[in-house]
């Protein structure tokens, strides 16, 4: 095997040993990613806190509504029970009772149309947590699809690594110097083929006699415009 072969060996190790990490890298973007599960718990907690407020406005809005029946009952008891018998005195109780009356309608109307707020937000909430329960769900899954697809691109990875390492410890110091510069240089690709007489890392067609050297020289050979080691298989 050339010295070109072994770097043109390399670059695709390298080339694998990149997208691996890129793919890791991507997996754990994916397994920190939480954000339509934290949106639903969100949406299931103000819900939940909608409700809690309309169950203490309801207690409240009973209890004035209880009180005004009360105050009403013990109105309604003066002006009938035939103790009080000034008719200015029993003109005043009836007015008295009318407002009472009035005020108590209204507060059922209220306490009407909260119960029916509740009765929606109770309705929404269950929604929102069957919800929940299917995110939670799905995230779970894909959670855990998400660990094993890291431990096996993990797996992978230090197998190319450890493949690497035996690929380059057979390679001069020399050509592999160039090698490694030229990843640093040409955003890692360091070797290309030539086909048809044209470097296929810029394109331009080559002199023959560097097709030729490119072919036959035992050392790497770069190409006049690029840089690049040249690779004919």
């Amino acid at each position: 095997m050339t010295v070109v072969q072994q770097l043109y060996d390399l670059l695709e190790v390298d080339e694998g040993i990149e997208r691996c990490k890129q793919a890791v890298a991507s997996v754990e973007s994916a397994l920190m990613d939480n954000r339509l599960l934290l949106q639903s718990q969100q949406m299931v907690e103000e819900a939940r806190l909608t409700l809690k407020r309309q169950e203490v406005e309801r207690r409240d809005l009973e209890l004035t509504v209880e009180s005004s029946q009360g105050k009403a009952a013990l109105v309604q008891e003066k002006l009938y029970g035939g103790r009080v018998r000034n008719p200015k005195e029993l003109e005043n109780l009836q007015a008295e009772l009318n407002i009472l009356r009035g005020q108590q309608r209204e507060q059922e109307g209220e306490l009407l149309q909260l119960l029916e707020a509740i009765e929606g937000t109770q309705e929404s909430l269950g929604n929102l947590e069957n919800t929940l329960k299917e995110v939670e769900t799905t995230w779970r899954r894909e959670h855990d699809r998400l660990l094993v697809e890291r431990e096996r691109l993990r797996g992978d990875l230090a197998l190319l690594e450890e493949r690497r390492q035996r690929l380059s410890s057979l390679v001069s110091p020399g050509p592999l110097g160039l090698y490694n510069t030229l990843r640093s240089a040409r955003l890692g690709l360091a070797v290309v083929k030539v086909e048809r007489g044209i470097c296929q890392g810029c394109r331009i067609t080559l002199p023959t006699r560097v097709v030729q050297m490119a072919r036959t020289s035992p050392t790497p050979v770069q190409c006049p415009s690029c840089s690049r080691i040249l690779y004919i298989s």
